[in-house]
Formats: structure tokens, C-alpha cells, sequence
């Protein structure tokens, strides 16, 4: 089980690792889109706003076939030409997706683009790993930061576009300028670091449980917090604490920006406490703040209250439970890709479900 770098990292940040933080940031956009874009797909495309929820679970089935594809290709050809196949389907779609009136269409765009942006991040998750190997834990928390602060910038850019316009290509157009940045970037830098051709675990058996641990952590943690993200602006509006789909895009964001600041506000804990006590505070801090939003009614003080509450006590699963997994097992792209399968079967799974429950 060797190192899983060729050659070893630099002791600054790098130009490639500044591309990957960029890439954490587009898939933070992206991840965001759907939620804060239903109210007006639906009135797009005249679908209740019930049968949208499926677009949920295309587009988290999409990632489910882009995890697997990319850690089944990582270094089969040059790594940061994997990155922009990623990148170009991800400019692709940006284009289209606020073009398509018909519900018909919307649902393979959005499968595609799941794929493509996990496809990325699988990729690009994995060659940060390679890149900053013996500091992988505080480089995992600055990418999460990146993936926070692109996670709460799209749900602004849809209301300001939807304020501006009334439509959400400009909000779109914008992500895809960043996408097609990077492609310019990557290619500049090509052919990418390469890793080790061995993939298992160390701790054998024991190894294999941690990955399995993991995994069924990210699961829970990913599909609770898409669906909560995802389904806020539709349950404020319901809820009539927002009087808008452009004002209830703002409480998506709100969340997100909980969830950034957050992960700035548990790193002096992250370095002190292992990171099971962390996920154990974390799980506690969850339950209470989501109790909160649902007893909230249309109080707008206890809702916003909740939902910073809810992503303050959101921001360390992420990066605890990738620390945690550095530091039993060789992450490697094929471990990486397991994980982030299981976070996107949660992705598939949870947000239509809790859909149900929300327009119901």
C-alpha cells in the first residue's frame, strides 16, 4: 500500500490546488440550483410542483453514475483531462437547462448534470488528496469551505436573477463563465498529478468497515441536508414567512451561508477533539434546530433561528468524516468514489420523500 503520489506536494498552495478549490466552489453552485429554481420551473413548464421533486432523484441518480464512472477511469488517462470531460458537460448543460420549458427535457438534463458534477468533484476531491498528501485534513476543510461559499452564492444569484428578469438564465450563464474558466485552467496545466495503482484499504477487514462507516454516515448527512436545502424555499412559501419565490430563495442561502461560516467556526474544535465526539455534537445540534423549524409556524425569528442553527450544526460532517476516514484507511479513487456513491444515493433517496411531506 505505498504512497498514493507520485511525486511529493509542495510546501505552498499550488496552482493546481487553487484549481481544485475552484472546482469545490462550482460544484457548491450547482449543488444548490434545484431548490431555489422549482417554484419557477414549475410555472416554466406547467408541472405541479409535487412531480418536479423527481428531478431529485435524476439528478442524485446522475451522481450515483458519476462517482462510479470517475473513480473507475482516475488514472486510466491524464487526470486533469478527466476533470474537464467533467467541466465541458457541466458548460453543456448550464447553457440549456434555463432554455427547456418542456418537463420531458428537464429530467435527462438534470441526470446528466448530476453525473457531470460528481463525475468533477470525485475527480478533483481525490487529486487534492494526491496533491496535499501528509496535509490532507486542513486542506479537506478549506475545499469544504469552497464547496459552502459556492453552495450559498447560487441561491443569491437565482433570486437576484429572477428579481432582474424573472427568468433564471442569467443566473445559469453566470456558473457556466466559472466553468469554462477552469476548463481553460486545467487544460493549462494538463497532464495532473497520478496515484498509486494500489486501491485497498489499509486495516484489512477492519479498514473496509471504517470505509462501510463512512459511506452510511455521508448517506444520512447528504440527502438530510439537499432535502432541508432543497425543500426550504418551498416550505417558507408554503408557510407564508416568505411572500416569493426570489424571497424564499434567500432562506436557502441563509442556510448555506450557516453551513460556511460554520466550517470557519469548528476548526479550533476539529483540532482539538477527535472527529467522532465532533459528529456525535453535531448530530445532537441537528435534531434540536430542525425540532425548531418545524414547531416555527410562519414566525419568521424561530425559522431563520433553525435553519442557521441547522447549518451551523451541519458544517463538520462533511470534512470529520473525510478526517476520520484519513486517518484509518489509504483514500484512494476508488474509496473516495464509494463514499460520495453513498452520499448520492442519499442525494436520490431522502429529497423526494421529504417532498411528500412538505406539498402535501
Amino acid at each position: 500500500m505505498g504512497s498514493t503520489v507520485a511525486a511529493p506536494p509542495s510546501r505552498r498552495p499550488t496552482g493546481r490546488a487553487a484549481a481544485y478549490f475552484l472546482c469545490f466552489v462550482l460544484v457548491g453552485v450547482l449543488s444548490t440550483m434545484l431548490g431555489p429554481s422549482l417554484l419557477t420551473l414549475s410555472e416554466m413548464t406547467g408541472s405541479p410542483l409535487r412531480s418536479l421533486g423527481l428531478l431529485f432523484t435524476v439528478d442524485s441518480f446522475g451522481s450515483v453514475c458519476g462517482s462510479l464512472l470517475a473513480g473507475w477511469l482516475l488514472n486510466r488517462f491524464a487526470t486533469h483531462l478527466q476533470a474537464v470531460a467533467g467541466l465541458v458537460g457541466i458548460t453543456a448543460l448550464l447553457v440549456v437547462l434555463p432554455l427547456l420549458t418542456e418537463p420531458v427535457l428537464l429530467l435527462p438534463a438534470w441526470w446528466a448534470l448530476g453525473l457531470c458534477k460528481t463525475f468533477l468533484i470525485v475527480t478533483v476531491n481525490t487529486l487534492l488528496i494526491w496533491e496535499r498528501a501528509g496535509r490532507v485534513g486542513p486542506s479537506m476543510n478549506v475545499a469544504d469551505f469552497f464547496l459552502g461559499f459556492g453552495s450559498l452564492v447560487m441561491p443569491v444569484l437565482i433570486a437576484q436573477s429572477l428579481q432582474g428578469t424573472g427568468q433564471l438564465r442569467w443566473a445559469y450563464w453566470s456558473a457556466a463563465v466559472l466553468s469554462v474558466t477552469l476548463i481553460t485552467w486545467m487544460l493549462r496545466m494538463l497532464p495532473g498529478p497520478t496515484g498509486s495503482k494500489e486501491e485497498k484499504p489499509r486495516g484489512g477487514s477492519g479498514g473496509k468497515r471504517v470505509v462501510a462507516a463512512v459511506a452510511a454516515m455521508l448517506f444520512l448527512y447528504v440527502g438530510a441536508e439537499l432535502s432541508f436545502s432543497g425543500w426550504l424555499p418551498a416550505y417558507v412559501h408554503d408557510q407564508g414567512v416568505a411572500g416569493s419565490a426570489a424571497e424564499a430563495a434567500y432562506f436557502a442561502s441563509l442556510f448555506w451561508i450557516a453551513v460556511t461560516i460554520g466550517r470557519l467556526l469548528w476548526l479550533p474544535l476539529a483540532a482539538r477533539y477527535p472527529p467522532q465526539r465532533l459528529l456525535l455534537a453535531a448530530f445532537g445540534g441537528c435534531v434540536l434546530s430542525l425540532a425548531l423549524v418545524l414547531a416555527a409556524g410562519a414566525s419568521t425569528p424561530l425559522v431563520v433561528a433553525g435553519t442557521v442553527g441547522f447549518g451551523l450544526a451541519m458544517a463538520p460532517v462533511f470534512p470529520s468524516a473525510f478526517t476520520l476516514l484519513d486517518r484509518k484507511v489509504t483514500v484512494t479513487g476508488r474509496v473516495s468514489a464509494v463514499c460520495l456513491c453513498a452520499a448520492s444515493v442519499g442525494a436520490m433517496f431522502f429529497p423526494p420523500v421529504i417532498g411528500q411531506f412538505v406539498v402535501g
